[in-house]
């Protein structure tokens, strides 16, 4: 009798431990991080009163775009856009916490934006997919790779998204391809 009273005891702790798992969400706290999909980011350029408005995408786990970043960082204020780093994972993963949680570290006031599910759904390469095809203007290859830059003007059109072959040299470093596809549009 007494072996099944600790029995039961143990299984009512892991079934309150599980339970505890599941319901817990993942929302970095202090943080105002706007959910988007592509019609919103044309507003956000447009309501920006900044020329032009860039958009970086940014997974935690991805190592050309924790590589990438600071460049992204330095030519939104090095040229004064308007700038956002858009998580391409799911608005409830903790992947998210992590990314916000490195975001923050490199800059406080750094803006964030995030995919919203409802749109792109909970699947981090789907959802990257489609946002992809849909701010991927056609004179542009549709690659659906992360550590994008989208520059869009004041008027919310998107006039680059850049890809993994625009820089073919090395992928470590994205600055030369920076100063070639992304300054002479802002420029201009």
């Amino acid at each position: 009798m007494k072996q099944f009273l600790i029995l039961c005891v143990f299984a009512c702790y892991f079934c309150a431990c599980a339970q505890q798992t599941t319901e817990s969400k993942a929302t970095p706290t202090n943080v105002n991080i706007v959910s988007v999909d592509s019609n919103d980011i044309y507003k956000l350029a447009q309501q920006s009163g900044k020329k032009n408005t860039l958009f970086y995408t940014f997974g935690i786990w991805c190592e050309p775009c924790r590589l990438h970043l600071p460049t992204a960082i330095k030519v939104a204020k090095d040229y004064d856009l308007d700038f956002y780093v858009l998580l391409v994972d799911p608005q409830n993963s903790n992947k998210i916490i992590g990314a916000v949680d490195y975001l923050q570290k490199l800059d406080k006031d750094i803006k964030i934006a995030v995919l919203k599910d409802a749109v792109y759904g909970d699947k981090t390469q789907k959802r990257n997919t489609k946002f992809v095809a849909e701010i991927t203007p056609p004179q542009f290859e549709m690659i659906d790779d992360y550590s994008k830059y989208i520059l869009l003007n004041n008027a919310g059109k998107v006039i680059m998204v850049t890809n993994w072959q625009d820089n073919p040299d090395s992928w470590e470093d994205d600055s030369d391809m920076v100063q070639i596809k992304i300054v002479p549009l802002i420029k201009n």
